[in-house]
């Protein structure tokens, strides 16, 4: 019933009518939910503003990631692992449709304007319905024979504009392509606002609204959605002989830290992954209360990132504490295969993305690591631009800058050199 009644509340006004909005209030109004909390504010004088002392976080328990003695052991993760993607798709990021899987994406391919190649996979559905494009533009290194490959989620703003990192008068930031050729890389520049707009206003018009709108209330969200392409786009690379299919990771910054993360998790035929600042939603741990908070993500500018559901942990009396999970859960659904987990300096400009929850996130998924014999001893958070951690399968690097993506990339590359397949 309640599906019927969001059915009648998002079909009801014309698509060009409807706002993010309109999409949030109905998929909370289909739920059952009373108002949600607000987000908290990014700056001081916000009304709520965000917490940014650590003596202020409060405490709290994470979920633990074993339940029982006998799922701590190699035989017994496989099972576990199951269970906490379950719980993580149910709660975080959604579940794929079953229709999906009846999806097929038909490739074209020409030479791209600044060099390289265009790539676009047309996806239709089973009953002949098309959808959006997976999209990506590829530049190979000079040599470029089995080479690895580095999917690099790329942010267009509207109208095709490339997001700028530096203020004006500032030198500009390393270009990632060229990084990528200098380490004998090719260079994948994939656009995933392409497949699943960015925003719930045309959240129908992309892959998610092809599969199944409205959405139930457990079904993915953008980060699911740009995964699935993502996999998509790793399956054709690894068809050309120019790459070498198990040598293609993934990378990106912020929200599309987030988005790396979640495509890592699910899909280990990835080499590796660089998550950058991914912050809340991505790898902080929700119950640290500093920086951005589960409300943000359960708000109308953020919730289509997620499973609707997640917006009953921002309702009536449940919190984040309430959560069966949190984002150390997420990122041990990847071990024992390589990620690389990476942020700024808080007083440089990402204390937004709580560099230490990440820490901690990231020290409370290891064990799932140890059971392989493949993470580093738990330890202190270390300081910044400090190699020790970045040496082991499940790496970490904090950089001296705030919030950008590119002091990373060195320690990055080595990484996933490192542990080759």
């Amino acid at each position: 019933m309640r599906l019927l009644v969001l059915a009648a509340l998002l079909l009801a006004a014309p698509l060009a009518a409807q706002t993010a909005q309109d999409v949030h209030e109905a998929e909370r109004t289909a739920q059952g939910l009373g108002p949600l909390r607000p987000g908290a504010g990014g700056n001081p004088g916000d009304a709520n503003p965000a917490n940014s002392d650590e003596a202020r976080v409060g405490s709290y328990t994470a979920p633990p990631l074993f339940a029982a003695p006998a799922q701590q052991t190699v035989t017994g993760w496989p099972a576990r692992r199951a269970a906490l993607a379950r719980l993580v798709e149910d709660n975080w990021v959604g579940r794929i449709p079953e229709s999906v899987a009846e999806f097929r994406v038909v490739w074209t391919k020409r030479a791209a304007e600044a060099g390289g190649e265009h790539w676009t996979g047309q996806v239709i559905a089973a009953d002949g319905r098309t959808g959006p494009l997976v999209d990506a533009t590829i530049t190979f290194p000079a040599s470029a024979r089995a080479a690895p490959a580095l999917i690099d989620y790329t942010y267009i703003w509207p109208g095709g504009r490339a997001p700028a990192f530096t203020a004006p008068g500032e030198p500009l930031p390393p270009d990632p392509v060229e990084f990528a050729l200098a380490r004998g890389w090719a260079h994948v520049a994939y656009r995933p606002q392409l497949l699943q707009a960015d925003t719930a206003a045309t959240m129908r018009e992309g892959v998610i609204g092809l599969a199944r709108w409205p959405r139930a209330a457990s079904d993915w969200g953008a980060l699911r959605a740009w995964a699935w392409g993502a996999s998509r786009l790793r399956e054709e690379l690894a068809r050309d002989p120019r790459i070498n299919g198990a040598r293609i990771s993934l990378a990106g910054h912020s929200r599309f830290g987030k988005g790396v993360l979640v495509a890592a998790a699910f899909d280990h035929a990835f080499a590796d992954a660089l998550v950058s600042s991914s912050g809340a939603g991505g790898a902080k741990l929700m119950r640290r209360d500093f920086g951005e908070r589960w409300e943000n993500m359960a708000g109308s500018g953020a919730f289509h990132w997620f499973t609707p559901a997640i917006m009953r942990f921002a309702s009536g009396e449940r919190t984040a504490h309430d959560l069966p999970i949190d984002a150390h859960t997420l990122i041990a659904l990847r071990a024992p295969r390589p990620l690389f987990i990476s942020s700024g300096l808080a007083d440089r400009g990402d204390a937004w993305v709580d560099p230490a929850g990440m820490w901690t996130a990231f020290a409370l998924a290891q064990p799932a690591w140890e059971l392989h014999n493949a993470s580093a001893p738990r330890a202190g958070m270390p300081v910044a631009q400090s190699l020790e951690q970045a040496r082991f399968p499940l790496g970490w690097y904090q950089h001296g800058e705030g919030h950008v993506p590119w002091p990373a990339w060195g320690a990055f590359y080595d990484h996933a050199e490192r542990f080759a397949d």
